[in-house]
């Protein structure tokens, strides 16, 4: 999904006035809405069971389709994120992209792996929390780069 929708946000941001914040936004949107959807169709203590029964029921009654989809919005909201991500670091550091490349895989990293810790400890409600929470933090971590970029190339310009 991430080099389908890295080609999609590609063509739609050169194109037309489609900036950055608003796909990462989008992003955003495709995010919480899919763990919207997974909180309402998985029950809270999936993560912790280790048999195919768990105590809590889920607040629908339980669907593929529904499970596709959420899979499909999570792949494109990872796309939203990623394509942007890797655009403002090109811009941001075109110098030495490399070592900021690698940081930043490096962060991503140790990111998933703290989450493959903690989520056979937490039940799936605060995991979901938790990735909203930091997702929000996130987007308006970009929004706040963004602008401070706009900002260093419009005094730049004569």
């Amino acid at each position: 999904m991430l080099k389908g929708g890295g080609g999609l946000f590609g063509l739609v941001c050169r194109n037309s006035r489609l900036r950055r914040t608003s796909v990462v936004f989008l992003g955003m949107v495709v995010h919480f809405v899919a763990f919207y959807l997974i909180f309402l169709n998985i029950p809270d203590d999936a993560p912790l069971v280790t048999s195919s029964v768990t105590q809590h029921e889920p607040y629908l009654l339980p669907s593929i389709s529904i499970a596709l989809l959420c899979s499909f919005l999570l792949g494109l909201g990872d796309s939203c994120f990623n394509t942007q991500l890797y655009s403002i670091l090109g811009c941001v550091y075109g110098e030495e992209s490399a070592p900021a490349f690698t940081i930043f895989k490096f962060i991503q990293s140790i990111c998933a792996a703290l989450a493959f810790f903690y989520s056979g400890y937490l039940l799936l409600s605060w995991q979901l929390l938790l990735m909203v929470l930091l997702g929000f933090v996130g987007t308006l971590c970009f929004f706040l780069v963004e602008k401070i970029q706009n900002l260093t190339e419009a005094l730049e310009q004569p």
